[in-house]
């Protein structure tokens, strides 16, 4: 375990303090508030209904992308955050068609050399754990690293990651379940649920612990932004 890991384990225990405030706090006994206090808990929006990109069969999300879940989701990605995957899982609508397994959108490897992990495989795993349906890393690949999606306005997003992956096995005839950590516009969803589809996928939903504001239609980009916290949280 990394150092930056055991410090933040120590500062935030489960079970013990808040997972957005870090106060001490009485928990309930099983979904979100077992990791967030009452306080914390009335801040978050669950997510609306998402209207999925070409591509996808199907999408849903946990969480409105408010500053407080821009801030969880940022100690998730950036700050060695990987026990809030318990914590984001918890708001989210599990599914209850069958899938052959779950696929999280892959980073570029040297990217996730970087930062030591994917977030969006560890939101997988916790699904997988959940639902009893498996993971599998192997069956979706990223052949290039892309620009970050933050900036880019709708088009631009679909132009940066158009191409960006690839199957990595036999998929034909199945259906599938992919996650990711944010859907902003569905483009990056779209892409990977396209590039299956071209290789013969049957069906493929897609599950984000968060969706930005605005996302029936709005300044997608424009509401990230205001959601994104400072890089010194």
């Amino acid at each position: 375990m990394r150092l930056a890991e055991m410090f933040l384990n120590a500062l935030y225990p489960r079970g013990l303090t808040c997972d957005l405030c870090g106060r001490d706090a009485r928990f309930g006994e099983s979904g979100p508030a077992a990791y967030l206090c009452p306080a914390c808990l009335a801040l978050l929006r669950p997510a609306p209904a998402l209207s999925p990109p070409d591509g996808l069969d199907g999408a849903a999300a946990g969480l409105l992308y408010t500053p407080e879940a821009a801030r969880l989701m940022h100690r998730f990605k950036y700050g060695q955050g990987r026990y809030l995957a318990e914590t984001f899982t918890a708001f989210l609508p599990l599914p209850e068609a069958a899938f052959a397994c779950i696929l999280a959108v892959p980073l570029y490897p040297a990217r996730e050399k970087r930062r030591g992990y994917n977030q969006s495989a560890l939101l997988a795993r916790c699904i997988s754990t959940r639902t009893g349906i498996p993971v599998d890393s192997s069956l979706l690949l990223r052949t290039r690293d892309t620009a970050s999606q933050t900036t880019l306005d709708h088009e631009a997003r679909a132009r940066n990651v158009r191409g960006a992956f690839r199957p990595g096995g036999e998929v034909k005839g199945l259906s599938f379940l992919l996650v990711d950590d944010v859907f902003t516009t569905g483009a990056t969803l779209g892409e990977c649920a396209k590039t299956l589809k071209a290789a013969g996928a049957d069906k493929v939903y897609a599950l984000a612990a968060c969706a930005a504001e605005l996302c029936a239609g709005g300044p997608y980009a424009d509401s990230e932004r205001r959601a994104r916290p400072s890089d010194d949280f």
